[in-house]
């Protein structure tokens, strides 16, 4: 249930250069349909009587992680995962509530999301170092994991990535993000009562809880209905918002925990796809300082690995593996080869 437009923008920072990615014109193996995800596939108990849904494919070191942005789960790597996996082994997950994963008696916020990922992979078990490939908010949680745990990552793919701190570099741009994030807050709560009292359809559908009209692919629009209805699912998205909205000041509790732990990344490969959409037309100001902003938080990320390496997504929007996923497909590519010539030394 991601945030679009500008509230999009000014929240989610991202690197920037003159370098272009272009897709490889070589096969690719089908996408999975929305019915590949529908069913578990691997319960992963992290704690007592709580389980984290896994979906693996291929084989191969080292294993990438897919780590969603807000709101998404598994579902979301539906036209990467397969291409991925001619490859290497690559694994999907579901955070807490989400999809088929249980529900958690605790925050959705970055050390939470963090531990239950270093469980989830002590416990399935996913041996050796991982390449993490993060989207959005869970590129802000990929970093974070990296920042604590960099002897398990072998290398990062950053889409979009959220940041520690960026609501504080947008400055004013943020107050209307901030008042964005505020508006869907309000009507996710109408959602979860909704949700709790069994009334909540496509039809009866109080605050834009569901996708309605139904998109161009009816059994995508039906699975993501389907997830988006459950009270769980609400309740964990409710959260995760939470944890990452900042305050007036720009700062979060996201941020509040993952800042004061972010260290270079040494010689770590890291490739960073940012995502440029067209430009309105006779797009404002703010357009263009939020741009400027983002590039510049991002040439920083960059600069956090000696081998930081940026792609720009020419006509891709937010959602990079929606738009152009044999360039989500070959930026990974990239890693897994620079980290299986290179292991981590750092």
């Amino acid at each position: 249930m991601q945030l679009s437009g500008l509230v999009a923008t000014v929240a989610l920072a991202a690197l920037a250069s003159s370098a272009l990615a272009q897709p490889a014109k070589d096969a690719v193996a089908p996408d999975l349909g929305p019915d590949f995800y529908a069913g578990a596939h691997q319960a992963v108990e992290v704690e007592p009587g709580r389980h984290l849904n896994l979906v693996c494919l291929g084989q191969g070191a080292p294993t990438v992680v897919l780590e969603s942005g807000m709101g998404d789960d598994s579902l979301a790597w539906r036209k990467v995962q397969a291409r991925i996996a001619t490859f290497t082994r690559t694994c999907a997950y579901d955070r807490a509530g989400y999809g088929l994963s249980d529900a958690a008696q605790r925050a959705s916020d970055a050390d939470n999301t963090v531990e239950d990922l270093a469980l989830l992979l002590d416990k399935a078990p996913i041996t050796g170092p991982v390449v993490l490939v993060g989207h959005s908010l869970g590129g802000l949680y990929a970093t974070h994991f990296t920042n604590l745990h960099p002897d398990r990552v072998a290398g990062m793919v950053l889409m979009d990535p959220a940041q520690p701190g960026d609501g504080r570099a947008y400055g004013s741009l943020w107050d209307r993000g901030r008042q964005g994030y505020a508006q869907s807050l309000a009507d996710s709560e109408l959602c979860l009562k909704a949700a709790r009292e069994a009334d909540l359809t496509p039809t009866h559908n109080p605050a834009d809880c569901l996708e309605d009209p139904p998109g161009k692919d009816p059994a995508f629009h039906e699975e993501i209905n389907r997830r988006w209805g459950k009270a769980k699912y609400i309740a964990a998205n409710i959260s995760e918002i939470r944890s990452m909205l900042a305050d007036a000041n720009g700062d979060s509790l996201d941020s509040r925990q993952a800042g004061p732990k972010q260290r270079d990344f040494g010689a770590l490969p890291l490739i960073v796809l940012v995502s440029s959409p067209a430009p309105p037309p006779g797009a404002p100001e703010d357009w263009n300082r939020g741009t400027a902003i983002k590039h510049d938080l991002n040439r920083r990320l960059a600069a956090r690995s000696t081998t930081g390496e940026f792609r720009l997504v020419p006509d891709s929007r937010h959602y990079i593996q929606d738009d152009a996923p044999q360039v989500v497909v070959e930026a990974v590519r990239s890693v897994v080869d620079a980290a299986r010539e290179s292991p981590p030394a750092r």
